[in-house]
């Protein structure tokens, strides 16, 4: 089976605002109809890197790749890329229909593709009995949806959605994220996310980058990830894990109370050096 096309390669990019260095050199390739997570605690960079995919900030240094093409100074309206924000932007005085096709209209397309698309998005989106309604009359997951389908009418090769569910209560949230994950599946567009939440990324992703401090610790499929984080930030920051310090053995590691702790142990970890066991709950067994 071929490796799946690269769609946007990020390439050592940076961005600065004063001394504060908010993206530090990152690098990632994101795949052609992939559901991207970019995840991370508060001020890690990954919004600041999700306006420079939409042409809101512009790096200091790197480029950004389309299909090829470096637009890291493409201003956002010439961009096939599309941002959803948290707080949706709808226009209250306008029906749901006339939401989703703003922005087709303003491309002067004619009425007869603007009317296909949109009815084809409705349907898509399951909106279709909503579509003469008011945001004011709509519910917090239906207003989501308007602003997907108004994101995704306009056909672009990336859409980008940040911290999309915030918003939702939490039996809500479980909900979308299905329904997220559904619309990408099929519309066949890559979507990138940003979040904090990290059952977010585990549920929806195909592939997250975990950041903090404006640099990249770990790319990967959730269960890699989870499995196998990079470091101890990562492994304590996806899911829940149990830190026991010891010393490294050959084949794990020997606690201070002289347990041994069976793990596999880096080449680079020498026996008798201070290491730390981490231990996923749901890996602990206990016996009488």
């Amino acid at each position: 089976m071929s490796e799946p096309r690269t769609l946007l390669a990020i390439d050592h990019v940076s961005k600065n605002f004063g001394r504060v260095t908010a993206v530090d050199g990152i690098s990632l390739d994101i795949r052609e109809n992939e559901f991207f997570a970019l995840l991370g605690p508060s001020g890690c960079g990954k919004t600041t890197l999700l306006r420079m995919l939409a042409g809101f900030e512009t790096p200091n240094d790197g480029r950004i790749l389309l299909d090829g093409r470096d637009i890291a100074k493409t201003p956002p309206n010439k961009r096939p890329v599309n941002l959803m924000f948290q707080s949706y932007a709808l226009f209250p005085h306008m029906s749901v229909r006339a939401n989703v096709s703003y922005g087709l209209e303003m491309e002067r397309l004619p009425a007869s593709e603007i009317r296909s698309r949109v009815d084809a998005i409705l349907a898509t989106t399951e909106l279709v009995p909503f579509a003469d309604r008011k945001p004011e009359q709509l519910s917090g997951g239906q207003k989501q949806r308007v602003a997907l389908a108004r994101a995704l009418v306009k056909r672009p090769r990336l859409l980008l959605l940040d911290e999309p569910l915030g918003a939702l209560d939490k039996k809500l949230r479980g909900a979308m994220q299905l329904e997220l994950k559904r619309l990408q599946h099929e519309v066949g567009i890559t979507f990138v996310i940003v979040t904090h939440d990290q059952e977010e990324s585990l549920v929806m992703a195909d592939r997250m980058a975990v950041l903090k401090d404006g640099r990249l610790l770990q790319c990967d499929t959730p269960h890699a990830i989870y499995e196998h984080p990079a470091d101890r930030f990562v492994a304590d920051f996806i899911g829940v894990m149990n830190f026991v310090p010891g010393k490294a053995a050959t084949d794990g590691v020997v606690a201070a109370n002289g347990a041994r702790i069976a793990g596999k142990v880096p080449a680079t970890l020498t026996a008798g050096a201070s290491a730390v066991a981490s231990v996923r709950p749901e890996r602990i067994r206990l016996f009488p």
